[in-house]
């Protein structure tokens, strides 16, 4: 046997397929297929789409086989008569132990239901009354004779009922173990582990995924196994239990080695397991042949085939487990091939049609090896299932906001293309900056008008550019965009002579011979391939699956193919293609320039605009909202007070509006709860489903409290400032009431039964507790419609409650949903009462139950919808609280419902993608932050190298001072860039170390020297001798205002114009400003900055001292307003003024000066 290890067997048998003859002839080792010595009956294996079988007919009684862990048996559904089973079926059910049984004959004809004890039969009965027998499955039942526990799985089949059973290993559990809910409950932790990972690190939630499921199952190696977009596969993440064996981490493996059915029948079964590759198969015995054979395609102990033992052994592993990852696509999707007469969303699967829900892919797959036999239990299988339902719907919203952020970025580069495009021919395209090849990742663009041709980066020769653009004029002529990312596989001829420089291709036609093109050369990267070397003549076979048996991974590099293109690129190019043609089609050039600068205008506006529109949108929800809702400012007083609330409360909007929220509506026991709400809300931690109570007015007469459950959000200028807080509530007080009187009636009821006082009686009798359960009833199922829809749910997972407000809104009586399982047969997918919209809903209601029925608070205002009996989708938020009994233990969970219009669910949304961009937003900012203190770390250490020279003239060693003071200007604005509300706030921490005031003036005449010598302007600076003084203080911050100074006084003074930067003489003993703390030598400097020309706009002023936004006045106007703020720290004064016909800026600030006596540690050059 060759002990090379073929790929296959990384992510375990694909399910059902055939170890055809012609397949096993390939190792040498299997003539033909074992059953095939049997001459009757019929077996029916599924193998893909394609419909093939195998077919073996008259006189056989083996049927297939199974592994030989577990056992099965095939009943007729009615009557539970056994049609079918596995031979080792006799022993493990024990069968050959009941009267007038003496083998397997005799049981083929038997009642199942014998076979157990009646408690179990009462279990099985009442599991296949439900529609959907996987919300059921396992199920605990015992054997008649000795108790023997087993997890049955039931399936139905055409042919009856399949049942497998596979036995407990250990005791069986204490608490509930019928149907996916409790096997959900192991997967709890992991599950709540993976919620609270951080947002945009793909490959952590990979890695936390396999350490959980390693620690759940124990296996000896865990992988997850990505499918990229040319179909080959990639080991992105492993966990080892055994340190022993090879690890697989990054190794890649050609798409051909998991053929696409089998990746189809990876969407169909999620859930493979091996427990022993080289136990032999038990055999599955019929009496006579069945009708229409047997599949055993979705058993859970169908055996394994013989070429895949032998891929297992060359691997060294025994056992294996593989779960499918499939994500949302987020649309419809195409619908796979169909059998004939199949609805447009059914799969072919054997000649029968199998349902396959839309809009979902195979991402990838969980991978579990072990190098000896290894059982997981059923409901552990189904825990890791689940988490990896979890890990999906958590792995497709990380590529959505991955997807957002590429899509902004396009959109930002596609304006500033679109504004050049405003001022400039097309050629500026490729010879401004930014330019084309900014817009999408590529190695080089190139833009072809006119008959010319302009290239940037690495891109083919002129001649080359030419060429590819008369192919595609040829050969492409009826479209207008063409992408690859292999040219030699797109079929251009002269593809070989671009050679890897040149392997994908973008090119937009804008006019008729005119193209924007974009290159990228190959993916020049090594890659580690497991298996053998990809041949493109190897493709697919339909009617078999290729094994392999080379696994020793081996060093290959790709060649002549790019990264694909992904979509968001393409949408980029094409709106750049539909702006520029229609920028070419307008011929007068004046009309063409309004046109591309009302464009413009709009682009640049359109998140001003947005903004706006969602402000005042807003307002009319907060007015107009049937959810309380109110506004607090800074100072705690309020300035928004909805209708809702008002109403609630009675107090008026008019009588709200000023009020002091915490100290005149907020009632006395929660005021230390709202207090701390609001400034931790204002401090930018923003809460939710915290409870406060408000005051309420009948009449202007106190009339008891308002109970809210509130979300705090800070409310934010258009600078992203904090300037006061939003709370959006949901009245519970009902609620409350309902669970504090039942809670208060048990209490009592319990109190005075079981007091010890003498004086009370014996007492027996349920009379007090049915008054105290009917006073409950009474207040849950009221028609009023002030009680919200509720519905419960048991420990086991039965619905034991559903209100009138349910019934009202869902269509469904109480009658209809008391005892069945609420996940799967109520809320669930196709069979169920109430359908939800797709799988990933459905995983994020079992996500909240589960976390409710672990004790978990964060289980409120959950968006939550569902299709009504009438077809009508209701979009609501759910609240989950856990019910516990007196003694504290869960013992199920109750929902409530709370309805909202699409207006507040829109702004729900809104609000929670501007705060997922935030976040990346602020990532960015720290990734940026953290990149550029490399470089300014190799600049201090070449700064320190110059200063150590001994040969350095005076204007050299000055040239390193103001080095130096710029590098500490940069590192304290990176400070700063990691908490900008401190900034806002004026909390930011002011040095007080010697230096010299010249050095300050330097290092601020630096920073605008440049800017003034391209507009030509002349850049002066007057200091008198007695300036040249040493004081204390900050001076990076002194720095900074000087420089942001002179930059807006450059860039409001004309070419030719001059600036000034003038220190005026110290005015000793200024009375009117007293001198810092501690320094009564303290003296007043002034710093002036001058500047011809009609001086700095209106607007910048009025920022400058304070009266003014800056929501017109961009950049510059946040710049000087920072400045005012850091001036504030500095406890100096900043102003502009007009005088003799000149302008100028005016910094006055008191600084100790330092004498001869004093000590010069700490100081500053």
């Amino acid at each position: 046997m060759d002990d090379r290890e073929p790929v296959e067997d990384l992510v375990g048998e694909a399910e059902g397929y055939p170890s055809a003859q012609v397949e096993a002839s390939i190792f040498g080792s299997e003539p033909e297929p074992e059953y095939c010595k049997y001459s009757t009956g019929h077996i029916r294996e599924e193998i893909g789409f394609d419909g093939r079988y195998l077919d073996f007919r008259p006189e056989s009684t083996k049927i297939g086989q199974i592994q030989s862990f577990g056992c099965l048996i095939l009943v007729e559904e009615s009557s539970f008569r056994i049609l079918a089973l596995s031979r080792n079926a006799v022993e493990m059910l024990e069968i050959d132990a009941l009267p007038g049984n003496p083998n397997w004959k005799g049981a083929i004809g038997l009642d199942a239901r014998s076979l157990f004890k009646l408690t179990s039969v009462a279990t099985i009965e009442r599991a296949c009354s439900a529609t959907d027998l996987n919300i059921v499955c396992p199920i605990l039942v015992s054997s008649h004779r000795s108790a023997n526990p087993f997890y049955a799985i039931m399936r139905r089949c055409e042919e009856g009922l399949m049942i497998d059973f596979e036995p407990l290993k250990f005791d069986p559990p204490s608490g509930p173990v019928t149907g996916a809910l409790a096997s959900h409950k192991l997967a709890a932790r992991a599950v709540a582990r993976l919620k609270s990972l951080p947002v945009g690190d793909v490959r952590l939630l990979c890695n936390t995924v396999v350490e959980e499921i390693g620690e759940m199952t124990g296996y000896d190696r865990i992988m997850v196994y990505k499918f990229h977009e040319d179909e080959h596969g990639e080991v992105l993440a492993e966990f080892l239990n055994n340190q022993k064996i090879e690890s697989y981490l990054g190794l890649h493996y050609p798409a051909t080695d998991i053929p696409m059915m089998a990746r189809r029948t990876f969407m169909e079964n999620r859930v493979r397991m091996i427990v022993d590759s080289k136990a032999p198969g038990v055999d599955v015995l019929q009496q006579g042949a069945l009708p229409g054979g047997l599949s055993l395609a979705h058993s859970t102990v169908r055996m394994v085939r013989s070429c895949h033992r032998e891929y297992m052994s060359n691997m060294g592993t025994l056992a294996s487990l593989v779960l499918a990852i499939t994500v949302s696509t987020g649309e419809a999707g195409a619908a796979p091939v169909a059998a004939a007469g199949a609805a447009p969303n059914d799969v072919a699967v054997a000649g029968k049609a199998v349902r396959a829900e839309p809009g979902r892919r195979l991402w990838g797959l969980v991978v579990c090896h072990h190098c000896s036999p290894c059982m997981v239990p059923y409901p552990t299988r189904s825990a890791c299932e689940f988490l990896v339902q979890v890990f999906a719907v958590q792995l497709t919203k990380e590529m959505d906001l991955a997807n957002q952020l590429k899509a902004k970025h396009a959109l930002k580069m596609q304006t500033l293309l679109c504004d050049m495009l405003m001022r400039e021919p097309p050629v500026a395209l490729v010879t401004k900056t930014p330019n084309i090849s900014d817009l999408v990742q590529c190695d080089g663009a190139a833009l072809l008008y006119n008959g010319r041709c302009w290239r940037l980066g690495s891109t083919p020769s002129e001649p080359q550019v030419l060429n590819i653009a008369e192919w595609l004029l040829t050969h492409h002529s009826d479209s207008t965009g063409f992408s690859t990312d292999s040219l030699l596989n797109a079929g251009y001829p002269h593809a070989a002579d671009l050679g890897e420089e040149v392997c994908g291709l973008i090119a937009v036609k804008f006019s008729d011979k005119d193209f924007l093109m974009w290159f990228r050369a190959h993916a020049a990267k090594e890659v580690r391939w497991g298996g053998e070397k990809h041949d493109p003549l190897d493709m697919d076979d339909p009617t078999r699956m290729h094994p392999r048996t080379s696994f020793k991974a081996f060093l290959e590099t790709v060649h002549m193919r790019s990264q694909p293109w992904e979509d968001v690129e393409m949408d980029a190019v094409h709106s750049l293609q539909l702006i520029l043609r229609s920028a070419l089609q307008e011929h007068d050039e004046v009309k063409r320039r309004q046109l591309m600068l009302a464009r413009v205008a709009e682009l640049r506006l359109q998140s001003m605009d947005e903004i706006n529109q969602v402000a005042n949108e807003t307002v009319r929800i907060i007015e107009t909202a049937t959810v309380p809702i109110l506004g607090v400012n800074r100072n705690g007083q309020i300035n928004g007070w909805n209708m809702q609330i008002a109403k609630l409360t009675g107090v008026p909007v008019e009588e709200a509006m000023g009020r002091s929220f915490l100290q005149e509506l907020v009632a006395e026991e929660s005021k230390a709860d709202t207090q701390r709400l609001l400034v931790s809300s204002l401090q930018g931690r923003e809460e939710s489903d915290v409870e406060i109570r408000l005051k309420v007015w009948r009449n202007g007469v106190p009339a008891g409290v308002l109970i809210m459950l509130v979300n705090s959000c800070a409310n934010r200028d258009i600078h992203n400032q904090i300037v006061g807080v939003c709370l959006v509530g949901q009245d519970i007080t009902t609620q409350k009431i309902v669970m504090d009187r039942y809670i208060r009636c048990e209490g009592d009821y319990r109190t005075t039964v079981h007091s010890p006082i003498p004086l009370i009686p014996p007492i027996f009798g349920m009379d007090e507790y049915i008054r105290c359960e009917g006073d409950y009833r009474t207040i849950v199922h009221s028609p009023n419609p002030l009680i919200p829809p509720i519905f419960g749910m048991d420990e086991y997972g039965i619905c034991s409650e559903w209100n009138t407000g349910m019934s009202r809104l869902t269509g469904l009586g109480r009658g209809d949903v008391l005892g069945r399982l609420l996940l799967g047969e109520v809320f669930g997918l196709e069979m169920a009462m109430l359908m939800l919209r797709d799988e990933d809903a459905m995983t994020e209601l079992e996500i909240v139950v589960n976390c409710a029925m672990e004790g978990h608070e964060d289980t409120s205002n959950h968006p939550f919808s569902f299709f009504a009996r009438d077809g009508k989708l209701q979009e609501v938020l759910l609240t989950v609280s856990k019910r516990t009994d007196v003694d504290g233990r869960i013992t199920g969970v109750f929902c409530f419902l709370h309805s909202m219009n699409r207006e507040v669910q829109e702004a729900l949304k809104a609000q929670a993608a501007a705060e997922t961009a935030a976040q990346a937003r602020i990532a960015q900012s720290d990734v940026a932050r953290e990149s550029l203190r490399a470089p300014l770390d190799g600049l201090a250490f070449i700064r320190l190298s110059l200063q150590r020279s001994a040969s350095l003239s005076p204007d050299q060693v000055q040239l390193l001072e103001t080095a130096a003071a710029l590098e500490e200007q940069m590192r304290t604005i990176l400070a700063d860039m990691a908490d900008l509300n401190a900034v806002e706030e004026g909390y930011l921490d002011v040095q007080r170390v010697e230096f010299s005031l010249v050095s300050v003036l330097n290092a601020s005449l630096s920073q605008a020297s440049g800017a003034a010598i391209a507009k030509g302007q002349q850049l002066v600076c007057s200091v008198p001798s007695p300036m040249r003084v040493r004081v204390f203080g900050d001076p990076t911050r002194l720095q900074q205002v000087l420089a942001t100074c002179l930059r807006t006084a450059v860039e409001h003074t004309p070419p030719t114009g001059w600036i000034e930067l003038k220190l005026e003489a110290p005015m000793r003993g200024a009375a009117d400003v007293p001198p810092p703390q501690g320094h009564p030598s303290a003296e007043r400097f002034r710093f002036t900055v001058a500047h011809s020309g009609d001086g700095v706009p209106g607007p910048l002023v009025q920022v400058l001292v304070g009266r003014g936004g800056v929501a017109a006045t961009g950049l510059q106007g946040m710049a000087l307003r920072l400045c005012r703020r850091l001036v504030h720290l500095l406890g100096g004064e900043l102003g502009y003024a007009f005088e003799s016909g000149r302008c100028c800026f005016r910094l006055d600030v008191q600084l100790p000066v330092k004498h001869k006596a004093e000590a010069t540690a700490g100081s500053r050059a």
